[in-house]
């Protein structure tokens, strides 16, 4: 009898496991399917995600409302769908919005099933949630939705540069300027490879090759600052007039690369997760010349470049 009631007692603790472990398995696999819904939800920016189609909605302020495309800055801190810190898309359908409006919009995107960073996405669906968003929009923002570098013109003064400095005028012809407050500069010269492969033997018994940099920079004879105040006048234009000869001592024979560059104050995103290093309404210009036996420079406009 007392054997008995042990198996009995052993039969239903092994019920009971095998009911636990189903219930477990069964839980285990309902998590599973929900996330595997939401991976499908969420937008193709995430990586890993495999799926290939789905939605995903994203609230944001509206920066520059078109019929048939729209931008907006996102302001959900937990968006997963944001990439840079506005969005634009195109649209089929007729958008009557308004800028600064704080709207939820919907999104349909399709994957391209051979690269996991790029798809495209429609909207479905916008909701205006206000009619003006108490979210003020940072200016560089709407200087990188409503302004174009191609707007940009430069103006070399090619008799009064030479090897001890450079004169040009820059013109932006831009609704909304870009930044040209304080701009610092600096100059590279041009360095050829070398014909010899010199092996570098590393500290932990490996090998590798040299480095090469095209373009040094060039060593300073005087350590002075290389940063300017400009004013950009009614015109929209900036006049640039740098003698670096204190500072980099006239050039010698050779090619170079001067690098002009805005000096900005690093901001916090919107969405309070990361530091913008670089806000959108400065700029880089990039200009490749010549200098010659005599001290003169040559350049051509299609060795300028801004960035």
């Amino acid at each position: 009898m007392h054997k008995k009631k042990i198996g009995i007692i052993l039969f239903l603790m092994i019920v009971i496991i095998i009911i636990t472990t189903i219930i477990f398995l069964y839980v285990k696999l309902r998590e599973n399917q929900e996330n595997s819904n939401d991976l499908e939800d969420s937008a193709a920016l995430d990586i890993g995600i495999i799926s290939y189609e789905g939605t995903f909605k994203s609230k944001g302020v509206v920066v520059r409302p078109e019929k048939n495309t729209l931008t907006i800055m996102p302001t959900e801190a937990g968006e997963k769908y944001r990439a840079t810190e506005f969005f634009y898309y195109e649209t089929e359908n007729t958008l009557n919005l308004k800028q600064k409006q704080e709207v939820l919009v919907t999104f349909h995107y399709r994957k391209d099933p051979n690269d996991l960073f790029e798809y495209d996405a429609i909207i479905d669906d916008v909701e205006i949630l206000k009619e003006e968003s108490n979210i003020e929009i940072p200016r560089d923002i709407f200087v990188k939705a409503y302004s174009s570098k191609d707007n940009i013109l430069i103006s070399i003064n090619k008799e009064k540069s030479n090897n001890k400095g450079i004169q040009f005028t820059i013109t932006d012809k831009n609704e909304l300027k870009y930044n040209y407050s304080t701009m610092k500069y600096n100059l590279q010269k041009y360095n050829s490879p070398s014909t010899k492969t010199e092996i570098i033997h590393t500290e932990d018994g490996g090998t590798a090759l040299p480095g090469y940099d095209p373009y040094p920079e060039i060593p300073k004879i005087k350590d002075s600052s290389n940063e300017f105040n400009y004013a950009i006048d009614e015109n929209g234009q900036v006049d640039i007039n740098i003698n670096w000869s204190d500072v980099y001592g006239e050039l010698e024979e050779g090619e170079y690369r001067f690098s002009l560059s805005t000096v900005l104050q690093s901001r916090v995103s919107i969405l309070n997760e990361h530091i913008i290093d670089y806000p959108y309404d400065g700029v880089i210009i990039n200009m490749k010349f010549n200098i010659n036996s005599n001290g003169e420079m040559t350049i051509d406009d299609n060795n300028v470049e801004i960035m």
